[in-house]
């Protein structure tokens, strides 16, 4: 069970809606749609060997969000296509998700999401 404090950060997850072209061989702004607002969640900035391991994965990657699992993850964040709006106390920031979600273990408790800094 989770104990107090395990996921002292609030965090909204959004989907990736749709990407259009733009005209000129690119995308415009992406638009997203919320799924999951105002979740509980840790958020920590990753350092050292944490970091290192991280990159491995995608080196875009400077962040990591756990949260508690979800049954409709996959559904709903469409193959890990998204962003994660931490609220931080002074302003809620943008991370973009570099890779789809981890389910931590096999009891399906935690969903680790690698996300960078959102341009």
């Amino acid at each position: 069970m989770f104990r107090p404090g395990e996921y002292p950060h609030r965090v909204t997850l959004q989907a990736l809606e749709a990407e259009t072209s733009d005209g000129h061989d690119g995308y415009a702004a992406p638009t997203y749609t919320s799924v999951q607002p105002r979740v509980p969640a840790r958020v920590k900035p990753l350092l050292g060997r944490d970091l290192e391991r991280a990159r491995q994965i995608d080196p875009r990657t400077s962040h990591e969000v756990r949260l508690r699992y979800w049954r409709a993850y996959r559904d709903d964040l469409q193959g890990g296509r998204g962003q994660v709006i931490y609220h931080d106390q002074q302003t809620d920031r943008a991370l973009e998700m570099v890779a789809p979600p981890i389910d931590v273990d096999e009891q399906h408790v935690e969903l680790l999401l690698l996300c960078k800094e959102a341009a």
